[in-house]
This record gives structure tokens, sequence and C-alpha cells, in this order.
């Protein structure tokens, strides 16, 4: 069991969420826990991946990221690129 202080605010929007969704308060604070670790580690497996690309030289130079970026942008009608 954990125990944490919240904004009341918040704890108004869990209430109001928890009624919507017909369950309880504590299920919808463990799916929101469990969705932001599950966001957070797969952002830090991207970050993993990348530091393992970087060391085996996959990379592509900025310039030529931002110039293929421009000329994505530019395709499009309304652009300012």
């Amino acid at each position: 069991m954990i125990s944490a202080r919240i904004p009341e605010d918040l704890s108004e929007q869990i209430t109001v969420l928890a009624q919507a969704l017909k369950r309880n308060r504590t299920w919808v604070i463990e799916e929101a826990i469990r969705g932001y670790i599950a966001h957070e580690r797969q952002f830090l497996d991207a970050v993993e991946e990348g530091i393992r690309d970087m060391k085996a030289g996959r990379v592509v130079q900025h310039d030529a990221v931002v110039k293929d970026l421009h000329n994505l942008l530019a395709a499009y009608p309304d652009s300012k690129a």
C-alpha cells in the first residue's frame, strides 16, 4: 500500500473520472500510474536504443534532418517553411 497527498483539485478530477467510468478511485489511480510507468519505460527504452545506435555509428547528421524536415514542410500548400 502507498499513501500520497495530492491537491484537492486533482482528487476531485479523480472522483469525477471514476464516476464517469463507473469505477472506484483506486482503479483510476492504479490505471494512471500504470500508464505513466509504461510511458516513461517506453521513453527510456527509446533513449537506450538511440544511444546504442549512436555508438554503432547509425546516425543522421543534424543538417540532413533539418533539410529533410524543411522539404517535407514545403510540400504543404499553406507552409511557410
